[in-house]
């Protein structure tokens, strides 16, 4: 049953209200002003609210104007209670947000019935914003190992690069690939190769922070993003990661392979990078010298310098 907060200066509207409503199963609460009222939705986050217009302190009006107003409050779905027979004062209360009105004395039958709708309104709303989150997720996921797809790493970097630009951050990107995969769909099939994938995705995940994130790029190839990190910090990242997959044993059925990676580093600030796809690329020039140096190695652009400390 649904939470329902009753905002009423009349003790006997608020008893009969409440008294109806808790003979449904109903948990409600009552509150005898608006500015009370108020606290009690954001306290409290009722399901539904029935809110009286004339009241003292505040009225109705302004506390649903407020409640619109709150993040935290938009969303609740309001009923007025009104004494008042003239189309305007609902008029107005519905263009505040109310989506429905009950004239007093009420009914129960209709207060029911009103109250009903609504509560299954919100739960078909709240369906709805939770299949939209799912569709989301899908879109911005790969399938396969969950990491973030190829569109959404370009969106989202783009906007990071900006923001380290704007703040003077240090952003770093890596690029990295599986050495000879190809062997292991020659050799194992598709599905061990798939495993390969889902398989160094989770180790991906499980070696960087919560704050940074992680994306299939594409094929054999995986891209990081590693926020507030200066060049020798993302060198220390990427040898980790590198460490990691040659120590793991992937495993399908009988089969245990053995699998390396190839890493490539580029880091924002620097004086070739000046919008986010050149990070990218110098990132995927830094990958190929690590394959042309003999991979299950970490390169990094312009970096020459700069050594991995163990």
């Amino acid at each position: 049953m649904a939470k329902i907060l009753v905002v009423d200066d009349s003790r006997l509207i608020s008893h009969v209200a409440k008294t109806i409503l808790t003979q449904q199963g109903h948990e409600v609460i009552l509150a005898q002003d608006g500015l009370a009222g108020l606290q009690a939705a954001k306290s409290e986050y009722p399901d539904l609210i029935l809110l009286d217009l004339i009241m003292p302190v505040m009225d109705g009006y302004q506390m649903c104007q407020n409640l619109k107003e709150e993040d935290s409050t938009k969303e609740i779905p309001v009923i007025m209670l009104t004494s008042k027979a003239e189309p305007a004062d609902k008029v107005k209360g519905l263009k505040l947000g109310a989506l429905d009105y009950v004239t007093k004395p009420f009914d129960e039958g209709e207060l029911l019935t009103r109250v009903n709708i609504q509560l299954r309104l919100k739960q078909l709303y709240e369906a709805l914003q939770e299949k939209n989150r799912q569709l989301q997720k899908l879109a911005n996921r790969d399938g396969l190992t969950d990491l973030y797809n190829h569109r959404y790493f370009h969106e989202q970097l783009s906007k990071d690069f900006l923001r380290a630009q704007r703040y003077h951050e240090s952003l770093s990107c890596i690029l990295l690939d599986i050495d000879y995969f190809k062997k292991f769909n020659d050799t194992y099939g598709h599905q061990t190769g798939d495993i390969v994938l889902r398989d160094l995705g989770q180790v991906i995940k499980d070696s960087i922070r919560d704050s940074d994130f992680a994306a299939r790029y594409g094929g054999e190839e995986f891209a990081i993003v590693l926020y507030h990190t200066d060049g020798p910090a993302a060198l220390q990242v990427a040898e980790r990661l590198r460490q990691m997959v040659e120590h793991c044993d992937v495993r399908d059925r009988d089969n245990v392979l053995h699998v390396t990676i190839s890493l490539g580093i580029a880091t924002f600030p620097h004086q070739q990078i000046r919008y986010y796809k050149q990070i990218v690329e110098c990132a995927d020039k830094a990958l190929y010298k690590a394959k042309r140096n003999g991979r299950n190695r970490v390169e990094g652009y312009g970096t020459e310098k700069l050594k991995i400390v163990n």
